[in-house]
């Protein structure tokens, strides 16, 4: 398995808001589109990059602000390739 963009934004955001509903809000996509994406980026890992606490959100673990901080730049590098392949297609 390969991990996505999409994953990757979706992990993104719940770390950002703390939360996988507000994430899922801030997203315009269901919760349970959120959880699937972290619980397959964990499986992919195979290590929990989130603790989950129900009523108070998500946390990162340790593990998971290692993942979080290379993987954060990774949707502006993406934005940053497409500028350039539009550039080029005009």
């Amino acid at each position: 398995m390969r991990l996505t963009l999409r994953q990757l934004n979706y992990a993104i955001a719940a770390a950002r808001h703390g939360s996988l509903t507000a994430a899922a809000d801030a997203l315009h996509v269901s919760q349970p589109s959120i959880s699937t994406a972290i619980s397959q980026i964990e499986g992919y890992f195979e290590r929990q990059v989130f603790v989950r606490q129900r009523g108070s959100g998500v946390t990162l673990t340790a593990f998971g602000e290692t993942v979080m901080a290379k993987v954060r730049d990774v949707p502006a590098s993406v934005d940053s390739l497409q500028s350039l392949a539009d550039d080029n297609a005009a």
